[in-house]
């Protein structure tokens, strides 16, 4: 495994990461996508413990921008074909390199980025040829638990799990 203590900003693909990839379009053209509320919380931890976290989606979905408040990540960049040209700009934004990042991605259109970065992961439905790529998959799947399975092995790595857990829990420190 690699060394994660340098890890600073987490990408994370939207649909088939922090989705199953399902999208569910109702009579009236709405859109809805099933988010996992322990991935969610996982995010507001990592947040929490100095991470910065942003999501980068291939398309558009008013249902992403929604959730992306509430869990209140740093940026989301959507309908973003070119995913390194999307870590260019995050890279510039948060004054960080390549080696204090990474990206959590499920299928074709990830790969670049996820050569790029520090360290990469993907669920365990990615794609093969993602999952040939990553340095580590998730025994959950995308929208399953896998991106609090990621964020929990990253902040781990860092030392900062057991006094998040212990702020969270309520026990004195």
């Amino acid at each position: 495994m690699k060394d994660l203590k340098n890890i600073k900003l987490v990408v994370i693909d939207v649909d088939g990461v922090l989705t199953d990839g399902s999208i569910i379009v109702d009579e009236e053209g709405k859109e809805q996508k099933f988010f996992d509320v322990k991935d969610g919380h996982l995010i507001h931890m990592a947040i929490d413990a100095g991470l910065k976290v942003v999501w980068v989606s291939g398309r558009y979905s008013k249902a992403t921008d929604r959730r992306a408040l509430a869990t209140g990540i740093h940026l989301v960049l959507q309908n973003q074909r070119d995913k390194v040209k999307s870590l260019n700009i995050v890279k510039e934004k948060f004054k960080v390199s390549e080696t204090e990042m990474a990206y959590i991605g499920d299928d074709l259109i990830d790969i670049p980025p996820m050569s790029i970065c520090a360290f990469s992961a993907a669920p365990c439905d990615a794609v093969e040829e993602v999952k040939e790529k990553a340095d580590y998959i998730s025994p959950y799947g995308g929208g399953k638990g896998a991106v609090r399975d990621i964020l929990k092995l990253i902040l781990k790595s860092k030392g900062m799990w057991e006094k998040l857990v212990q702020r969270y829990c309520g026990v004195p420190e």
